[in-house]
């Protein structure tokens, strides 16, 4: 099951530049907290579908190389999610209608979100991070940092099973539009996974058959 999970962490995505931590001595603290958390609940409240490509990097303390992979992701409102993996394997997980479904080497495997706890915490912790939904959140604690371009909420989830397989999500903004411009998932020790966006598209249609499943 770890490995499984350790798998869909990599969901977790955005954007495109070797990670800086939040330990980026271009980043500081927000001094205006309020401020900020207003202008995420607007962005969040006003985004409704994202679709968007995205380029994945995995880093491993045990190896030399970087793991790249490449796909499409989609979101609809309130809680449909998918992810596509393109390159270098075909891969691809789905959360919709309380379902979490994995496609990998033409087998389907599902699994009840809210029969399955662990699986129940990865789905929140996924719309989280896409959406931008963590204010007062109590799943997780968040701290806010800011430099001349981005936004940065550093979460640690308060959930004791989750913690124990991640860290902290690291969630950059765009200043100028608040949407998320890279997500960082970092593992209890070296390891983490960034995802970057681009080409995103916002609150464009995105049908509901997008998200379902064609079983062969």
């Amino acid at each position: 099951m770890k490995n499984r999970v350790l798998i869909l962490i990599p969901i977790l995505f955005f954007l495109m530049l070797q990670i800086s931590h939040a330990q980026d001595s271009s980043f500081t603290e927000v001094t205006d907290i309020d401020m900020l958390k207003a202008k995420l609940s607007l962005h969040t409240e006003s985004t409704n579908s994202i679709e968007s490509n995205f380029v994945q990097e995995k880093h491993l303390w045990m190896l030399n190389e970087v793991l790249i992979s490449e796909g499409v992701f989609l979101f609809k409102k309130e809680h449909s999610v998918r992810w596509q993996y393109n390159t270098p394997i075909e891969y691809t997980i789905v959360i919709h209608n309380g379902v979490f479904t994995i496609i990998s080497n033409n087998k389907v495997n599902e699994f009840g979100i809210d029969s399955n706890p662990l699986f129940h915490e990865i789905n929140k912790m996924i719309v989280t991070a896409i959406r931008g939904d963590f204010i007062d959140n109590p799943d997780f604690t968040a701290l806010f940092f800011e430099n001349n371009d981005q936004y940065l909420a550093r979460l640690k989830p308060t959930n004791s099973k989750v913690g124990a397989m991640l860290e902290t999500i690291e969630i950059f903004f765009d200043k100028q539009n608040m949407e998320v411009v890279k997500v960082v998932f970092k593992e209890p020790g070296d390891d983490f996974t960034s995802i970057v966006f681009k080409d995103k598209e916002i609150n464009s249609y995105l049908s509901d058959d997008r998200f379902l499943i064609e079983k062969k």
